[in-house]
């Protein structure tokens, strides 16, 4: 329990993370199928909101294998059937339901996952990872 906790949290150990709280985007920003790419906070903290197959996510946007940005190269994350992000460097592979890594050199790896949640006003925000 207590590493998975550890795993849950990873993305709070870079530095600029943002606070229990933060709006990042309004949810009507991220259409069925696609991704946003933001910067947040005054550290430019970057994070990938993606919505696919049925799934809100958030992550790092950092490949783990060499902490590049996922959309480094361009803009084409998103396999065919929308559940696999691919980092456009080495075109790791990541499953959009949970960050881990499926493909390539995403194998052994996973994204770190940024816990979210839409508010009553259609934002959406950072939340606390036990409530994720």
């Amino acid at each position: 329990m207590l590493r998975e906790v550890a795993i849950l949290d990873a993305w709070r150990s870079y530095r600029g993370a943002p606070a229990e709280g933060t709006i990042l985007c309004d949810a009507n920003d991220v259409g069925e199928g696609s991704f946003k790419s933001i910067k947040s906070g005054p550290a430019d903290f970057p994070i990938l909101i993606v919505r696919s197959a049925g799934t809100l996510a958030a992550y790092v946007n950092a490949c783990p294998h060499q902490y590049l940005p996922l959309d480094y190269r361009g803009d084409n994350l998103l396999s065919a059937d929308g559940t696999v992000l691919r980092c456009t460097n080495h075109s790791a592979g990541f499953r959009v339901r949970d960050g881990v890594g499926v493909e390539g050199l995403g194998l052994n790896c996973a994204l770190d996952a940024i816990p979210i949640a839409v508010d009553d006003q259609g934002r959406i925000r950072v939340q606390a990872a036990s409530a994720a």
